[in-house]
């Protein structure tokens, strides 16, 4: 639409028509909407849910959005991501043979890792294509909650000289369920 249209359209509109159109696109506004102030790991409150964990993010109206991730690796490393909250590198993940994101894996959807272990294989380029696909779907899940900060998604390692969530590097904008801790 040209601007000529646009003026034009706005002179044939009556106050009302003006406030509420108005209204419409300052609801849309990335600007005016809500920051996010917490995100929260906690148990499900669905009892057949594929995963025990929902992530949830808390905005300064105190409303939550619950992350739809696309899969299970996505949300896996988006939690273990979380849970450490000065990052991490990626060889520390290999660590032990990948004990802690097995156990991860096993408490978020009380199964046993092969799968798992099969996804990621053995050798580092397969890891690191695993953990860079990972986190790209993760960052899409949080994406497609709206929030407009980049605060709230796994940042990049070139930026920050590790993997990390920039929000939850303050401790007290995270919030974990007990049984994860």
């Amino acid at each position: 639409m040209t601007k000529e249209k646009i003026t034009n359209l706005i002179e044939m509109m009556s106050a009302q028509e003006l406030k509420s159109r108005l209204a419409a696109y300052m609801m849309n506004d990335v600007a005016l909407m809500p920051k996010p102030v917490a995100i929260q790991v906690r148990l499900s409150s669905e009892s057949n849910s594929s995963c025990r964990y929902d992530v949830l993010l808390i905005d300064e109206d105190g409303c939550e959005t619950m992350v739809k991730f696309p899969d299970r690796p996505s949300r896996l490393i988006y939690i273990y991501t979380f849970m450490h909250p000065q990052g991490f590198q990626r060889y520390s993940v290999r660590a032990n043979n990948y004990y802690e994101l097995r156990q991860l894996y096993r408490k978020l959807y009380f199964r046993d890792d092969d799968a798992l272990m099969k996804t990621i294989c053995e050798t580092d380029d397969e890891f690191d294509h695993f953990l860079s696909q990972a986190i790209a779907q993760s960052r899409v899940a949080i994406r497609n909650t709206g929030f407009p900060t980049t605060e709230i998604k796994i940042g990049s390692p070139k930026t920050y000289g590790r993997v990390m969530i920039p929000l939850v590097k303050n401790t007290s904008c995270a919030i974990i369920d007990t049984t994860l801790q």
